[in-house]
């Protein structure tokens, strides 16, 4: 095994310009400072714009329900992908609360009684 020779570093010297990287002479730190600012100033009057609600309550009280009432009510129109979608979950919804019905009509001996009435 051996070992390769090496030279020492060169220093780098600045890019044209006055340094920082910047043509009018300006750091650029400042620039991007700037942006970031302009960012945040943005950000901050998009953000003063939202309504924001919090919901706390327990389990199963109707947060979600009050949220989706308060979305049909002001926010954006359903897509066709939306009302798709709520139609399937009410169907699948129906489904299986008939097939509840059924099954517990059958465990409490209701069926005949069903059957007759029909």
């Amino acid at each position: 095994m051996g070992c390769g020779s090496s030279q020492p570093e060169q220093p780098s010297r600045p890019p044209p310009g006055g340094g920082g990287g910047n043509p009018n002479g300006k750091p650029s730190g400042v620039a991007d400072s700037r942006n970031i600012d302009n960012d945040l100033e943005r950000a901050k009057q998009e953000d003063e714009g939202k309504i924001k609600m919090l919901l706390l309550g327990a389990g199963e009280s109707g947060k979600s329900t009050i949220f989706k009432q308060m979305r049909l009510l002001y926010g954006t129109e359903r897509s066709d992908d939306d009302l798709r979608m709520f139609g399937v979950v009410a169907r699948s919804n129906t489904v299986v609360a008939v097939r509840k019905l059924c099954s517990h009509l059958r465990n409490i001996g209701l069926e005949e009684e069903l059957d007759r009435e029909a």
